[in-house]
């Protein structure tokens, strides 16, 4: 097992004749009742972050939403049942969505309803590339018989982002035990054969093998909504030719560095999740020259 440290992965240089096909397609899944917000914060992630398209897949009401307040952004339908939820029927909708370069993002602002968590489950067993799965898509995992038996192809295609809370319904270890939180994310990484990414102080990122420690980020992160632009950024990173792993190392470093730059201009408590979406090129610049 080793320790990540440096250098940090970096996105290769765009050439002069690149078009956004070069660049994959986003696909976000979540937005469910009263909770729109998280997918619009997602997916303006996802744009800064540099995926050449973004689409949203979600009920009705959120892509109105999101059709007005992010026009960079396309929409997709998806079927819903009672109250707004997604149909597990959308699984093969979204499905039918894929081709080479298509990430998934599913879970942000997303609900707990047991047709759409069936949705979830048969997302996170049959999606053909890559998929990151935060909050409430991870709490229908935990909620599940599905286990941490390795059953997706390829290995090393699912990232998980729970926050310790999320976790402790993941791994059965309670959040307020760190150690062993961190302990059972690198055993059951290696087991899944998954990307686990543990957020909080030093966000721990682990394929099992691996282990990065982050250094970016201050409490000023500690807002609703703040996860929600992680799962964009990494979903974007992913889309443009990273490594599951490098794009969830990348991410995390990206968006603490964001949450710092935001700091330093707003401080706590004042800075909001779409602070950190301001400060995204900057992180980047800052990025590039160290790398430099």
């Amino acid at each position: 097992m080793t320790a990540s440290i440096a250098p940090l992965p970096r996105l290769t240089p765009r050439q002069a004749h690149a078009h956004k096909g070069d660049f994959g397609h986003a696909l976000l899944v979540g937005g469910g009742p009263g909770m729109s917000g998280a997918i619009c914060l997602a997916t303006l992630a996802s744009l800064r972050c540099g995926a050449g398209r973004t689409t949203v897949a979600a009920r009705s009401h959120t892509r109105q939403i999101v059709q007005t307040t992010t026009p960079c952004a396309m929409t997709m339908p998806l079927e819903e049942v009672s109250q707004g939820y997604l149909a597990e029927s959308s699984a093969k909708i979204l499905l039918g969505k894929y081709s080479p370069g298509t990430v998934l993002g599913i879970g942000p602002g997303l609900g707990r309803e047991s047709s759409q968590d069936r949705m979830v489950l048969e997302l996170f067993k049959s999606w053909p590339g890559t998929a990151v799965l935060d909050a409430d898509a991870l709490n229908a995992i935990s909620a599940s018989t599905l286990g941490w038996r390795p059953t997706v192809t390829p290995p090393g295609s699912r990232i998980l982002t729970p926050h310790p809370g999320e976790w402790a319904r993941l791994s059965n270890i309670p959040a307020d035990e760190p150690v062993e939180q961190h302990r059972a994310a690198v055993e059951l990484a290696n087991k899944s054969q998954s990307i686990v990414v543990l957020k909080g102080h030093q966000t721990l990122v682990t394929d099992g093998q691996r282990q990065y420690r982050n250094t970016t980020g201050n409490p000023s992160l500690a807002v609703g909504g703040s996860g929600d632009v992680l799962t964009g950024m990494i979903v974007a990173l992913v889309c443009q030719g990273l490594t599951a792993y490098d794009a969830s190392v990348l991410g995390v470093y990206l968006h603490g560095l964001a949450g710092d730059i935001a700091h330093r201009q707003l401080g706590t408590p004042s800075t909001l999740g779409t602070d950190l979406i301001d400060a995204i090129p900057a992180a980047f610049r800052q990025h590039r020259a160290v790398q430099n």
